[in-house]
């Protein structure tokens, strides 16, 4: 293989068998966006875009990062460029020139290169071994796992969001859309959905990433958040995975498996009520959630690379401090995720007495960072509360439990928390890993992921990001402990012998899952009883006892331990699999038809389309608009589901009382009268009825509160409530339809004089 040196140009002087992947995966990718429903004229743009304002920082910014392949290059060099990025969105969207959101990343990437131009470029290879052969076939698995991911991304998330909105979005989406149109205008963005709350608590970063991207290339800002960055942010984190793999392993194997675990992630399911989710680890449904796969990836990989080397370089030190910086925005479980494995290094570090103050300090830097910046993004955590077994108390099967009026007890409570850890009995692999600096940072990240999964309740069950968000880091972990295990036994007998004993093992075991999985109690498990309970755990806490006693005898019964983690993973592969083949089986595009009344899911009319994109044309300042429509099935009743996102995404306007499903006093009243978040009322009762009496029965008085709140333009849905013919005489038109209408009122002081 030819490795570059991480501080030179991309040679290209020998070419690489994973050039022609990144090729070849660039031209589908393209491809795919292109049938997704933006234009090639768009597709460049966004090309030019990524590569002024992303890639080309990100190679300068890296510039002394070590690294061993170009695909490893181009992905670290995308995650850091990503900061600049946002760093140039932060500049032009504050000062109003949009110039500075292409220029200041180029800007900050040439003060980066000045301020440690003394320090030469990263060697060719790392000082602690030479530099590992790559394969063709962990080459072929990165191509793979990245057809895995783009295919899933066109069934799942592309599919439901058509640009023309034929199709109602999944509401999540919608407010997305939102936050990055206002962030177009905004810095720090404002809640688009209750902006009286002020500015919106919460990660996003990806968010923002959006309303860069869009300005920097003029693309739509629809086109940008719901098809266009999903794609190169995956693929980023794939490469990440295979680079992070082979730089820390020195094993292509690890580089190959790491991807495709990435892809399909490998969970232990014993039953199919007792599950979080955890079959996928690229979410596209969750923006923040994706955004922050890579950096996850690589500030672990950074902090591991400044704990293990002697001497820190400074711009290694500096890079992780950027990254740092950019984690509560991206994701807030990052930064206490790595802080857990921190501890365990400084718990490992005392014992040693040797190698404190390292992990100590950037303990305390990642502490103060995320206390510094909580007020600004920890906000998405509102309404979560301690509360022993979380995660387990929030499962299906236990709520069905006290439906029945059964109040389960501490024994069921205790089962449910054996068979949610028992789904990551892969973690064990990790153990084999004889990098005891890496292997206590991980182990300390997934306690904490524990920790918060059976301590935090979030009324939208939120808690399992911190496992979820892990799960990148897991994959190279757990590729990294398999192949140790494979090298392990083929010191006592031939390769090709170990190969196939653990292929038989990992296949019986996957099969004897797929069968398992087919099974009643399975995919019921209802009624609960403790006679069916009860011997699953028991099994499940043998084969745990045994596991660990096996993994620590790993060199004196090298084939003993390879078997266990064989069928270990071979069991946890058969559940993602299935939901995979799932996922990728191609079905007919889901049709919904408009109904009436009408449904969360039923499709918009032609005018409210029509409205919306009068307003958005007509209100390029993002200025306040009022609406009466809250609910997700449009028409407004008490206690609805206040999800109804979609006006301020078509508008790309801020709504003052909009949908607050997912306001801070939202999620912050969880449980208050026995309705979730999303049913509360609006949490200002006199202003909610000010603003519906707006359109039911409008005067002067009305109106002239309104435009002292800040509202400029009325959205007025038939669908949602009565709307007054008044409307119209009060205000002046910007748009007319039987059901829909769009008003501008006079400005304030206008209004006041016409009071008066």
């Amino acid at each position: 293989m030819h490795v570059n040196s991480p501080g030179s140009s991309l040679s290209l002087r020998r070419l690489e068998a994973s050039d022609a992947v990144g090729a070849f995966t660039f031209l589908a990718g393209a491809f795919a966006v292109n049938r997704a429903g933006v234009a090639w004229p768009d597709i460049a743009r966004l090309v030019f875009a990524y590569g002024l304002t992303v890639l080309g920082p990100g190679l300068v910014i890296t510039r002394r990062f070590p690294t061993l392949t170009r695909v490893g290059r181009l992905s670290v060099a995308f995650t850091a460029g990503l900061a600049a990025q946002l760093l140039g969105w932060a500049v032009g969207v504050a000062t109003g020139q949009t110039w500075l959101v292409l220029v200041t990343p180029a800007l900050f990437a040439g003060l980066w290169e000045l301020a440690f131009r003394r320090f030469a470029p990263a060697p060719r290879t790392q000082e602690t071994a030479e530099a590992p052969r790559s394969r063709w076939w962990a080459v072929g698995a990165l191509l793979v796992s990245s057809a895995v991911a783009l295919h899933s991304l066109a069934l799942t998330l592309w599919r439901i969001t058509p640009l023309d909105h034929h199709l109602r979005w999944y509401q999540d989406m919608e407010w997305h859309v939102a936050i990055s149109a206002l962030a177009m205008h905004q810095v720090p963005p404002t809640d688009p959905q209750s902006a009286a709350e002020g500015p919106l608590s919460y990660h996003w970063f990806s968010n923002a990433h959006g309303a860069a991207l869009s300005l920097a290339s003029g693309v739509d800002i629809d086109a940008v958040s719901v098809v266009a960055w999903f794609l190169p942010v995956g693929l980023a984190t794939l490469g990440l995975a295979y680079e992070m793999g082979l730089s820390l392993s020195r094993s292509a194997l690890v580089a190959a498996l790491a991807p495709l675990l990435i892809a399909v992630p490998p969970v232990a399911l014993f039953s199919e009520v007792i599950d979080t989710g955890s079959t996928f680890a690229l979410i596209w449904l969750s923006p923040s959630h994706l955004f922050s796969l890579p950096l996850c990836l690589l500030l672990t990989w950074v902090v591991i690379i400044i704990l293990r080397t002697p001497r820190v370089p400074v711009p290694t030190a500096a890079l992780a401090l950027l990254l740092a910086l950019m984690g509560p925005g991206t994701k807030v479980s990052i930064l206490p995720t790595l802080m857990g494995g921190l501890g365990i290094v400084t718990v490992h570090a005392l014992w040693r007495r040797r190698g404190v103050v390292r992990p100590i300090v950037l303990g305390a830097v990642g502490g103060a960072i995320v206390l510094g910046t909580a007020p600004l993004f920890a906000g998405g955590g509102g309404g979560s509360i301690f509360l022993l077994g979380a995660t387990a108390r929030q499962l299906r099967p236990w709520r069905e439990l006290q439906k029945m009026g059964r109040e389960p007890g501490f024994d069921v409570l205790a089962l449910f928390v054996v068979a949610l850890l028992a789904t990551y009995a892969v973690i064990l692999l990790v153990a084999a890993i004889d990098d005891v600096v890496a292997r206590s940072m991980f182990i300390g990240m997934f306690l904490v992921a524990v920790a918060a999964m059976f301590a935090l309740a979030h009324p939208s069950l939120s808690q399992v990001y911190f496992m979820r968000g892990l799960q990148p880091v897991s994959a190279v972990f757990i590729a990294w402990g398999f192949v140790a295990l494979v090298n392990g036994a083929r010191r006592r007998s031939d390769t090709r012998a170990v190969a196939l004993a653990a292929g038989i093992i990992g296949g019986a075991s996957f099969g004897v899952a797929l069968v398992w999985q087919r099974t009643s109690v399975y995919e019921h498990l209802a009624p609960l009883r403790m006679s069916r309970m009860a011997p699953i755990a028991g099994v499940v806490l043998l084969l745990a006892l045994v596991s660990i006693v096996l993994l620590a005898r790993r060199k004196r019964h090298p084939r003993a331990a390879l078997s266990l983690g064989a069928s270990v993973l071979g069991y946890s592969l058969a559940a993602p699999v299935l939901a995979t083949a799932y996922t990728m089986t191609p079905e007919y595009a889901p049709v919904v038809k408009p109904a009436n009344p009408p449904t969360a899911t039923s499709p918009l009319t032609e005018d409210e389309l029509e409205a919306g994109r009068a307003l958005a044309q007509a209100n390029p300042e993002s200025s306040l608009v009022a609406t009466n429509v809250h609910c997700a099935a449009v028409v407004t009743v008490d206690h609805c589901d206040a999800r109804g996102f979609w006006v301020s995404a078509i508008t790309r306007s801020p709504v003052d009382i909009g949908a607050w499903a997912y306001s801070s006093s939202a999620r912050i009243r969880n449980g208050v009268g026995g309705y979730r978040y999303m049913y509360q009322p609006y949490y200002d009762t006199t202003a909610f009825a000010q603003n519906e009496r707006a359109f039911s029965a409008p005067d002067r008085q009305v109106l002239d509160a309104l435009a002292a709140r800040g509202v400029r333009y009325l959205y007025a849905d038939s669908r949602a409530s009565r709307v007054s013919p008044e409307l119209a005489d009060l205000t002046t038109t910007i748009f007319s339809s039987p059901t829909v209408s769009v008003y501008e009122l006079p400005p304030p002081s206008k209004a006041a004089s016409s009071a008066s």
